[in-house]
């Protein structure tokens, strides 16, 4: 029988209100600023509309609902059937930001750290991945800190089957959700069972549970990541995976570590949301420092000399200190591995997760110092929306003009994006205007340039000959300087560039009208038609 304590009521409240606060970012700004979220967002709309004849998807996609990464895909395409397809997206992104607040405060729980811990998590969420669009990073945060609170509870009782069945669905569920992640969930969970110093058969128990999980992850990587074998990868991912790994010296990783965590805004932000942070870990450091030095000298006047650490206080301390030691390994992972390694980017997106287990191990203050901890905690949240919020309402104003233009285009066309100015004042060094173009596919499907089809992991992939590879080769989103008017544009009905009248120029090196072109305009975009589709070019010359 649950006991329902004075002040529950009033807890879930607050923090229902503080949950709404934290993901108003995401809905004061019809397209947020993440990198990779249109592309993701297309691939659900394929799924949603894959009948269309309007939107013409199934002429040039296929589905490959068996591939992994697919939850975000499926999860939004569901729900577009009852919202917007915008809204579902941000639904979904919110539910993954908030998420990490409740797996947090399991992690706390099972720590024995406070409450308040699990703010610290959820000022971590508007991070470097989040930037980037790295939706299946944010599913994949709150699954592995739920996960690892999880195990941890299930081992301190008997294994049942249930037991082993509730652990084996988390493994298995990562493989929707990313397979660096079901990597690293599976070494956290290790690590919490050896921590225990259990007996081999009981190890290997628990052990046998993250089997599932490993082994639907590992046939996946070693049939379409670990090699690249012709008609399962396309020729623009093995071009991308042909390039050299990138590795920064650890001095460079150190300073990155500020936007890691709190968002790359390039300037004095991040810097402090982490002296904020930092505070927070020195007040609860000084306060149990205080508390164990009080109780060891206590101990010393009791017993004449302090004792001798034994084994078995030895066997308490490493299972005391298992989720800090496992924050420690991850941060040695962040330090370890490139930064970019077969056309991804590898080592930031675990720094934010490190740090998220990290603070819910930090020092148990005493009771006495705890709301004083709790409000720095607060404090360092109210500081990271207040300038997230501010960044999110700068990049509407800054971004407006798109949604006007798209609306008066005609649906299953296609799109050639030309994204000169990919980088928001906000986020000076996050390519957010990336793949903005994708957005055609989203409300209007037909097809773009490059889409996130050409990648393995996707949920839809081309049908055999409708990649434009033979363009790509030669012009693709970070390179719209290389695009050629006579070469590249004959496939394409509308032309959608961010930029100014230079851009202009350079991308069509002539006057629109000279080239049978209609202009719309509003604010940086630009929306040029042909007023006749042309037919598709044949291959240009090698």
């Amino acid at each position: 029988m649950s006991i329902h304590r004075p002040g529950d009521d009033q807890c879930r409240r607050l923090g229902s209100a503080a949950a709404a606060l934290w993901v108003l970012p995401l809905w004061v700004a019809p397209f947020p600023p993440m990198v990779d979220y249109p592309q993701q967002l297309a691939l659900a709309a394929i799924l949603r509309w894959y009948g269309d004849p309007a939107r013409r998807f199934r002429e040039t996609y296929e589905l490959a609902l068996w591939a992994p990464h697919g939850l975000f895909k499926l999860l939004v395409a569901g729900l577009a059937w009852v919202l917007p397809i915008n809204v579902a997206g941000r639904l979904v992104v919110s539910l993954s930001l908030v998420a990490v607040g409740v797996a947090a405060l399991a992690l706390c729980r099972r720590a024995g750290r406070p409450p308040a811990y699990a703010l610290l998590a959820l000022s971590l969420t508007y991070n470097y991945a989040f930037f980037w669009g790295f939706v299946d990073n944010l599913l994949a945060y709150p699954l592995a800190l739920g996960g690892v609170a999880l195990a941890d509870g299930l081992f301190d009782r008997p294994f049942t089957a249930r037991s082993w069945l509730a652990l084996a669905a988390v493994g298995v569920l990562f493989y929707t959700v990313h397979l660096q992640f079901l990597l690293l969930f599976a070494g956290a969970v290790g690590w919490i069972a050896v921590c225990r110093l259990p007996g081999w058969r009981r190890l290997a128990l628990w052990l046998s549970a993250l089997v599932p999980g490993l082994a639907a992850g590992l046939a996946a990587m070693a049939y379409g990541v670990l090699r690249s074998p012709a008609g399962v990868i396309t020729a623009y991912e093995r071009r991308m995976r042909q390039a050299p790994p990138v590795r920064l010296p650890v001095p460079v990783k150190l300073v990155r570590v500020p936007d890691l965590l709190f968002g790359p805004t390039g300037d004095w932000r991040a810097w402090t949301a982490l002296a904020l942070l930092m505070a927070v870990v020195a007040l609860a450091a000084v306060a149990s420092r205080e508390r164990r030095d009080s109780r060891d000298s206590r101990d010393m006047k009791e017993d004449g000399a302090p004792s001798l650490l034994s084994l078995k206080s030895l066997m308490s301390l490493l299972f005391r200190t298992r989720f800090a030691t496992l924050a420690g390994w991850l941060a040695v992972l962040y330090l370890a591995l490139p930064e970019f390694r077969g056309g991804y980017l590898i080592a930031q997106r675990i720094a934010p997760f490190a740090a998220m287990v990290a603070v819910t191990a930090l020092p148990v203050p005493r009771p006495d110092r705890r709301r004083l901890v709790a409000w720095a905690a607060a404090a360092l949240v109210v500081f990271q929306l207040g300038q997230t919020l501010e960044g999110f309402l700068r990049f509407r104003t800054e971004s407006e003009g798109l949604a006007a233009l798209l609306a008066e285009t005609e649906p299953g066309q296609s799109l050639a994006g030309l994204t000169f100015e990919r980088s928001s004042a906000s986020w000076p060094g996050m390519p957010v205007y990336l793949h903005f173009p994708a957005y055609y596919q989203v409300y209007k499907g037909g097809r773009i340039l490059f889409s996130f089809a050409e990648l393995f992991q996707t949920s839809a992939r081309f049908r055999p000959g409708q990649s434009w590879d033979d363009l790509l080769a030669e012009w693709n989103e970070w390179s719209p300087q290389l695009f050629d008017w006579d070469r590249h544009a004959g496939r394409f009905r509308y032309f959608l560039v961010r930029g100014d009248l230079n851009d202009v120029a350079v991308a069509f090196g002539r006057e629109p009208a000279e080239l049978g072109l209609s202009l719309r305009r509003a604010g940086r975009w630009w929306l040029f038609e042909r007023q006749a589709p042309g037919a598709d070019l044949p291959p240009p010359d090698p």
